[in-house]
């Protein structure tokens, strides 16, 4: 007893009057963190990002005459939503209109019904919305639906090209909402764990993007009406960090460039990507098993955006976009295709951006195409486009092309979380990989936040906004309890 009470005094006078805090990572969970706790009266924060840019994998740029988000799209939900709740509160967000009016193409040419598709995606909602019933599976994705859809599809499409064609399409667009490469990588039980707010599940922005979450943030939105930007000379940009040295009284943060920072605490928000790549390197002394086993069991695939500016809108008016069924994959390439080109999901109309559509690829076909130069991906692009569509629309050669490099940007390694079979294998969680860590001292020194660490909003902006408010206040929360003469171990 008398050893726990001198314990638990000795780590309480550890915690300093003016912690120095340090975040590895300046998107919006990293952005989140560092302005509740200067809310909170922690003055000494220094948020490092490795990129030229805040927000992470919230990343809207100019293009043509407006602006595109080559990283997360939608606001998905409304209630219980906190992004929603900021957006809407300022009167940013719109809905995102009738996403039923999209056209079906096969590329023989040959007629095919949009209802149909959009009733199999319908039926595929259904079936993934019935979550009791996922909870008794066990295994994939995969091998949860695809019996289930076929069962509905076949008594809709006689044709079995027609109908794996369809399929195709189905997987490949359900694994851009997972954020998987192969649906027989996500649990069907581990899916049941994602929670969907009621409400418009693809709201838009009106103008300005996603960045508009940022821009609220620091107070540089013109809704701030003159506040000051709570982390001005807080953020430092081009700072990528190479090591993290915790296991002592103090943390030493390094970077690149060759500088270090002195951290009592270390609140690290980079992507699950990063961590699979660089945890091994990037930690020393070497993460807790329990920590690196949720890094190796929980997933992250690759979901890429291709957009393209045109002249003039070619699309009939009140058309939402046009997804591509391939009734003949296995035919041989033709000259100058490209093996990715093959999986390009579908092209669809950007609402926000005028003359913009944007193509969706998953998977290794989106990494390969990062490989692939500017204009070899936008000849690509307008090559499927009148191979699909040119027959019934008079289709202009692309403006320009803009695209999304998730995985070979190595400050991301990929696009969002996912639930995965090895997470099960391994038994562990989102919940293991924001655990905070302690130091040889048992004073709490690393911190864990970012969408893959909320255990029911993963793969979300609003879920990686709440990571970084739980882990300043957690942070928050120890000083509080010093005050009052308590430290919890």
């Amino acid at each position: 007893m008398k050893a726990a009470i001198n314990l638990l005094f000795s780590v309480t006078s550890m915690l300093p009057s003016n912690p120095r805090i340090v975040i590895v990572g300046g998107g919006v969970s990293g952005i989140a963190a560092a302005v509740s706790l200067v809310d909170k009266g922690f003055d000494n924060v220094t948020v490092l990002e490795a990129e030229d840019r805040v927000g992470g994998r919230v990343n809207t740029v100019p293009f043509g005459h407006s602006h595109v988000d080559l990283g997360a799209h939608w606001v998905h939900g409304e209630e219980g939503n906190a992004v929603y709740e900021i957006g809407n509160q300022l009167g940013l967000l719109t809905p995102s209109g009738d996403f039923g009016n999209i056209e079906f193409i096969a590329d023989d040419g040959s007629e095919v019904s949009s209802f149909v598709g959009m009733s199999l995606y319908e039926a595929s909602c259904a079936i993934l919305d019935n979550k009791e019933e996922m909870k008794k599976a066990s295994g994939s994705v995969e091998n949860y639906l695809t019996p289930r859809i076929l069962a509905v599809a076949r008594k809709k499409i006689p044709d079995n090209r027609l109908l794996d064609a369809y399929l195709d399409w189905l997987i490949k667009f359900e694994c851009t909402i997972e954020g998987c490469d192969y649906l027989s990588d996500p649990s069907a039980p581990g899916l049941t764990h994602y929670k969907q707010c009621p409400g418009d599940p693809i709201t838009c922005w009106i103008r300005g993007g996603y960045k508009n979450i940022i821009d609220i943030l620091l107070n540089e939105h013109p809704a701030a009406l003159g506040k000051v930007n709570p982390l001005e000379g807080k953020i430092l940009l081009n700072t990528e960090v190479k090591e993290i040295d915790w296991g002592g009284l103090t943390a030493f943060v390094k970077t690149k460039d060759g500088r270090t920072f002195q951290a009592d605490h270390v609140i690290v928000t980079v992507s699950l990507g990063v961590l699979k790549d660089r945890h091994s390197t990037l930690f020393n002394p070497r993460l807790p098993d329990k920590k690196i086993q949720a890094i190796r069991g929980l997933g992250i695939g690759t979901v890429n955006k291709i957009y393209l500016k045109f002249e003039k809108a070619w699309w009939p008016e009140g058309c939402c976009g046009f997804s591509l069924l391939r009734k003949n994959k296995s035919a041989p390439l033709e000259v100058g295709e490209y093996p990715w080109e093959r999986d390009i999901i579908g092209f669809y109309i950007e609402s926000t951006a005028p003359m913009v559509v944007g193509a969706w690829l998953v998977g290794d076909a989106a990494r390969d195409m990062e490989t692939y130069k500017d204009e070899q991906v936008m000849a690509a692009c307008y090559r499927t486009l009148i191979k699909f569509a040119g027959t019934k629309y008079d289709i202009p050669p692309p403006e320009a092309v803009i695209r999304s490099k998730w995985f070979s940007n190595p400050h991301f390694r990929g696009s969002y979380s996912y639930r995965s079979i090895s997470s099960e294998v391994l038994n562990t969680s989102a919940a293991h990989l924001a655990e905070p860590v302690k130091n040889f001292y048992k004073k709490e020194m690393l911190f864990f936040a970012g969408e893959a660490t909320h255990s029911y909003f993963y793969s979300t902006v609003h879920g990686a906004l709440e990571t970084g408010w739980r882990e300043a206040e957690r942070i928050a929360t120890m000083y509080t309890n010093r005050k009052l003469g308590k430290c919890s171990l």
